[in-house]
């Protein structure tokens, strides 16, 4: 006996609900989570006329990276062409924006039914597509209209639909393509990096570039540098490579971060920037810096940030210069997680936002840098080098990271019996694409700063002899 489907059920000709569209429009308006959720809906998931307005000119903020209330959708709305907001109820819109009680509590659930009723609707839809393709008898056999029907079928997307699968050589092609471009680019002498680089000639050479999509850890204990470390990485984007970057700034207030960059930039001791003792070449040295800075596409936030709000802000960057070349976070661990219930474990709290930044890198097309802490587990060893497990959260981290970098500063732990005095090392201990392993570059921390070795250091180093090294 063949299989048979059994259809049973309540049948129901009440696809749509008002109630749940309004409320998820209310909770666009009122959490920044259900924000995020923008692009995973369309107007077509609206069956009412105004609430397929409200939620275009909703995305049109949202897009614009402006807040989303009840003036900014109001003035939205108004700056929409006649037939964008035709049939819209104004009043009733303002009554649904500021009447929020209990409506967008639990807005996860009533986007998803949202979702499900639109599906259903589109299946309704393709059924009666079908039947006019069944009873048409003037085109083709019962084999061709069978044909038909699943072609109706196939253009149904399901509410998780994130595209549609193909053959691997499209890649492979596109692989081959950007090969021959990048060597008839250098040949040209016309050649730029695709991603981006750190600036320091030795990791870069070991590493190569860090791709658009790629979270990049950068961990080590306090005062090892993450903060200069991250800040020359900064420089060299925004500066050299002249690429837009986010650099929010958690732990330090802006204005330390910009003394820092003048620091570094201008070859001029921090001290005597916090201190005010700026004398003649070092005013002039200064003002070069701040031109520098002045001219860079650099942008930068302070203070408790969250997921949302990194989102937010690299929209403004791209908004304000076109695209967005990196995203620089200090640090991980501070990064706060209102969305999340209080008694989330600190281990589900890092694996939440590890995961979120690697989104963020992905939708966004560039790379994040996130610093991080490591546990103190470090302290406690006779080697004090970074290994994967002193990562906090280290699972999480280390499957979403692309590439992770440990700084380790002998002379911090062995003071002046340091065989590595002036030496910071890098360990690429997870490269991607690249090789592991360490480098080295020479700690000027007075200037907030790390810079290449030179040739005579690295032969000190390499032998062993301190007093070369310095």
């Amino acid at each position: 006996m063949k299989n048979q489907i059994e259809i049973g059920g309540v049948k129901s000709s009440n696809l749509s609900s008002h109630a749940t569209e309004a409320a998820v429009l209310v909770a666009i308006a009122t959490y920044k989570q259900a924000v995020e959720a923008i692009p995973q809906l369309r107007e077509e998931h609206f069956t009412l006329q105004t609430h397929q307005v409200l939620f275009r000119a909703m995305k049109k903020l949202h897009e614009q990276g402006h807040d989303i209330d009840s003036v900014t959708v109001n003035n939205a709305i108004e700056s929409l062409s006649f037939d964008e907001r035709k049939g819209v109820n104004e009043q009733y819109i303002m009554g649904l924006l500021n009447d929020v009680m209990g409506k967008a509590v639990n807005f996860e659930s009533h986007i998803r039914q949202l979702k499900d009723l639109w599906l259903r609707r589109e299946i309704l839809d393709s059924g009666r597509k079908m039947q006019i393709v069944a009873n048409d008898l003037t085109n083709g056999t019962a084999e061709d209209a069978l044909a038909k029907a699943n072609q109706v079928l196939s253009t149904i997307k399901s509410t998780s639909s994130n595209g549609q699968a193909k053959h691997i050589i499209h890649a492979a092609l596109d692989v081959f393509e950007e090969i021959n471009q990048i060597q008839a680019d250098k040949k040209n002498g016309v050649y730029k990096v695709r991603g981006v680089n750190t600036g320091y000639i030795a990791l870069d050479n070991k590493m190569g570039e860090i791709g658009n999509g790629d979270l990049c850890v950068i961990a080590a204990r306090p005062s090892m540098g993450k903060t200069a470390f991250s800040l020359g990485i900064t420089a060299h984007i925004s500066t050299n490579l002249l690429k837009p970057v986010l650099f929010e700034s958690i732990e330090m207030p802006e204005k330390a971060i910009a003394r820092r960059l003048i620091a570094s930039i201008g070859l001029v001791d921090l001290s005597k920037l916090k201190n005010g003792e700026v004398y003649g070449d070092d005013w002039t040295s200064v003002t070069e810096a701040i031109k520098a800075i002045q001219e860079a596409p650099l942008m930068i936030k302070d203070g408790e940030v969250s997921i949302a709000d990194i989102k937010q802000h690299a929209r403004q960057l791209k908004i304000e210069y076109g695209s967005v070349g990196a995203i620089v976070v200090d640090y991980l661990q501070k990064i706060i997680t209102p969305n999340l219930p209080s008694t989330t474990s600190e281990t589900d709290r890092i694996s939440y936002i590890s995961n979120a930044l690697k989104q963020i890198a992905m939708e966004f097309e560039c790379p994040v840098f996130a610093l991080s802490q490591l546990s103190r587990g470090v302290e406690s060893r006779v080697d004090k080098r970074p290994m994967m497990s002193d990562l906090r959260s280290s699972g999480a981290i280390e499957q979403d990271a692309d590439e992770i970098l440990f700084l380790y500063r002998d002379e911090y732990y062995n003071k002046a019996k340091s065989k590595f005095p002036g030496v910071v090392e890098v360990n690429a201990a997870k490269v991607r694409d690249g090789v592991v392993g360490e480098t080295f570059l020479c700690c000027e921390l007075n200037y907030a700063r790390f810079s290449d070795l030179r040739s005579t250091q690295l032969e000190a180093l390499a032998n062993n002899n301190k007093e070369l090294i310095v």
